[in-house]
């Protein structure tokens, strides 16, 4: 059973142990009955009664229990116990005495139990039932004339019955199809806020992400590097990268803006491929793009960026039927828990300046001594 269902179970069930308070004001009536000489019938014949109220509701909770109700079309079992409970007040109603008029009003209440359940139809037709019932009771004792009171205080009973019975039946069909209103209603909010949710995470999305390459921009890296930053233990560090394109101005004046960007969307695949899941590459701007390993030390990063830039100076290019080959330069550093990051930064920065003064299509690390 999975958990839905038996949240929907468990619900069940509690209305199962509210109607049995009505049993048990029932019960008590019954022996109140007993003991004033209102019930016209031995204690057996009460006890008996209680005994099959008690029965066919422990029949009831062992399908709940079971699971057994959840065959059924209504696994509420709603018509089966409004059934049971009005043919046990009608047994009670039979061996009633002068106080029968007072409990003819607790059919009412058992048909309050269907209200969020049963259709307009159903709940005319168990309150159809309950004037049935009731009217047989009083044709039977009729013939055996065994009621003290005038057929006329008799069908006055079985009028206002009707009348409350027919006037619960619209209201009741009344609150339900307002409670299925309202839960349209909530169906269609939660689709409008599903949809809101999504077009959020579209726009975050958008807001985190550079159109072009499909890389994280830079004010989603800086604010992500620090985050990871500080949740450093301490001796680990991160390693970043500063890569920048080489040439890539002569690229977009001899090749033109549009083979300019598919340099850059190539360098971005080639970077999402040479790397594990936990580390991130975004586009600083331009061609300058920034690269942060996770938990890496110096020859991890460096052997990382060189396996990116073999990559791609072995990446091929076509313009107008020439192929075109690109080559980056790099600045590497280290960053601690406690070490600013627009600083390592600014000194990779350096890094790769030093690599740009020296030849291009190199790796270098920082170190103090250039500073």
């Amino acid at each position: 059973m999975d958990s839905n269902v038996a949240k929907f179970q468990t619900l069940r069930l509690q209305r199962f142990y509210l109607a049995q308070l009505n049993y048990a004001i029932t019960y008590a009536v019954i022996g109140a009955a007993w003991l004033v000489g209102q019930y016209n019938a031995s204690g057996a014949m009460a006890a008996s009664h209680v005994m099959l109220g008690v029965t066919l509701q422990a029949i009831l909770f062992g399908m709940f229990k079971s699971g057994l109700n959840l065959r059924f079309r209504d696994p509420s079992l709603t018509s089966p116990q409004i059934v049971i409970a009005m043919l046990l007040l009608t047994y009670l109603l039979a061996f009633s005495g002068e106080f029968r008029g007072s409990l003819i009003m607790v059919y009412p209440l058992i048909l309050m139990f269907g209200v969020f359940q049963l259709s307009r139809r159903a709940f005319l037709g168990h309150a159809s039932l309950a004037l049935i019932l009731y009217g047989a009771l009083i044709f039977f004792n009729t013939l055996q004339q065994t009621s003290t009171k005038a057929l006329s205080v008799h069908f006055l009973e079985w009028f206002m019955l009707a009348c409350f019975t027919g006037w619960l039946s619209f209201f009741c069909s009344y609150i339900r199809e307002l409670r299925a209103r309202l839960q349209r209603r909530h169906n269609v909010l939660q689709t409008h806020q599903t949809t809101l949710r999504d077009m959020m995470g579209q726009l975050q999305s958008l807001a985190d992400t550079d159109s072009l390459t499909g890389l994280a921009n830079r004010r989603y890296f800086l604010s992500e590097a620090q985050r990871r930053i500080t949740l450093l233990t301490p001796g680990r560090k991160v390693g970043i990268a500063l890569i920048d394109l080489d040439n890539f101005k002569k690229i977009n004046d001899v090749y033109g803006h549009a083979t300019g960007d598919e340099v850059l969307k190539g360098f971005a695949e080639v970077a999402r491929q040479n790397l594990r899941d936990g580390d991130m590459v975004a586009r600083f701007g331009g061609e300058e793009f920034v690269v942060m390993l996770n938990n890496a030390d110096l020859a991890a990063l460096h052997q990382c960026i060189e396996r990116i830039r073999s990559c791609f100076a072995q990446t091929c290019f076509k313009c107008a039927g020439k192929e075109l080959y690109c080559t980056l330069s790099a600045g590497l550093n280290l960053v601690g828990q406690e070490e600013n990051l627009e600083k390592r930064l600014n000194q990779a920065d350096e890094a790769l300046y030093r690599a740009k003064g020296t030849g291009r299509n190199r790796c270098e690390v920082y170190q103090e001594a250039y500073a």
